[in-house]
């Protein structure tokens, strides 16, 4: 009992370390590298943050909900965000509430891992990018809260939920998707590189950190009779 005490702390601890628990978003700006007059100033840019651009392992808890046999997982990362930071980089450009943005930026999917992944949009539950190569528009809104290519106040942006969903066994399995950000407006931004992001299937937290309790209190029961 002592090894499964320790098992589920040391879960426990883990699940909670991870960095994509709170609502995060998924960046889409210009110019990855920060400096304007290199190849990339005009090349879109997919980033968790600059400092830290990959996402690390996204995990996926169940929903409740069972589908022939497997359970439907939703992924606890679920936004995609145009780049906003205060020092003005990154940003797509915009600045004026009167003048619609010249760019339109749409996702696409390069490849799911399986045919049980895929994506929803969170508002309405309507399935996207069912296929390889299809593309999702993100809905341009003027943000007057969000800082702007001038490091100003108030900026044309995106702020998109989908839902990522797979149909699994049980915890533990591994998916993977691809993605790219283009242009589809005027401004000519190039594509971005394709990006990569893992996801996998856990336990629903409440019950791990059950049985984490339960093994914590035999343990102590045990410790006191001893």
């Amino acid at each position: 009992m002592n090894k499964l005490f320790v098992i589920a702390a040391l879960t426990i601890c883990f699940l909670m370390s991870n960095p994509v628990w709170a609502h995060e978003h998924t960046h889409i700006g210009l110019n990855a590298d920060g400096v304007a007059g290199t190849a990339d100033d005009a090349a879109l840019w997919i980033f968790a943050s600059p400092q830290q651009p990959q996402w690390s392992t996204i995990y996926m808890t169940p929903t409740g909900d069972v589908v022939n046999g497997k359970a439907i997982y939703a992924a606890q990362l679920d936004c995609w965000m145009s780049a906003h930071p205060a020092s003005g980089l990154y940003q797509l450009g915009g600045s004026d509430s009167s003048t619609d943005s010249a760019w339109q930026i749409a996702l696409e999917r390069v490849r799911f891992s399986s045919l049980d992944f895929y994506m929803e949009l969170e508002a309405t539950g309507q399935a996207i990018l069912a296929a390889d190569g299809d593309r999702l528009v993100l809905d341009t809104l003027w943000m007057s809260d969000n800082y702007n290519e001038n490091g100003t106040l108030g900026a044309w942006g995106f702020h998109t939920h989908t839902a990522f969903l797979v149909l699994a066994d049980g915890p533990g399995q591994t998916f993977t998707a691809q993605f790219r950000a283009v242009d589809l407006g005027n401004t000519g931004f190039d594509a971005s590189e394709v990006y990569k992001m893992t996801f996998q299937t856990i336990p629903e937290p409440g019950s791990v950190m059950l049985v984490g309790l339960g093994a914590a209190a035999v343990f102590k029961r045990r410790s006191v009779r001893g």
